[in-house]
């Protein structure tokens, strides 16, 4: 009897009628050049900033060092949500390629690079 009413109430639940959403294989790919923008992009432009803060800061060079790699992490953080905020990939290339530029161009002129 147990047996019976398990089945019957089996037989009353509504089945899973939902249609899978399946994902575009461009999406997929949208989000993971986001990644890659993300993870090298901003790897690429904290570390060539905190350079660049490390020399410029006021300070003795123990102390610059440990501060900015501890600003390091803020940094990181910061263009990883903001590669995911814009809307247009080519923008965010565009402007991690730039700034990480131009901020290597005016270290390598303060350090005597060039």
């Amino acid at each position: 009897m147990h047996s019976q009413s398990l089945d019957a109430m089996a037989g009353n639940r509504p089945k899973n009628t939902a249609r899978k959403r399946s994902v575009s294989l461009s999406y997929r790919v949208a989000v993971f050049l986001r990644f890659v923008a993300a993870i090298m992009g901003g790897y690429a432009f904290t570390s060539v900033l905190i350079s660049l803060l490390a020399v410029l800061l006021p300070l003795n060079k123990l102390d610059s060092v440990l501060l900015t790699t501890t600003l390091s992490v803020f940094f990181y953080c910061c263009v990883f949500i903001w590669v995911f905020a814009v809307k247009s990939l080519k923008t965010v290339w565009i402007t991690i390629l730039l700034t990480t530029s131009g901020q290597l161009l005016a270290l390598s002129f303060i350090k005597g690079w060039l």
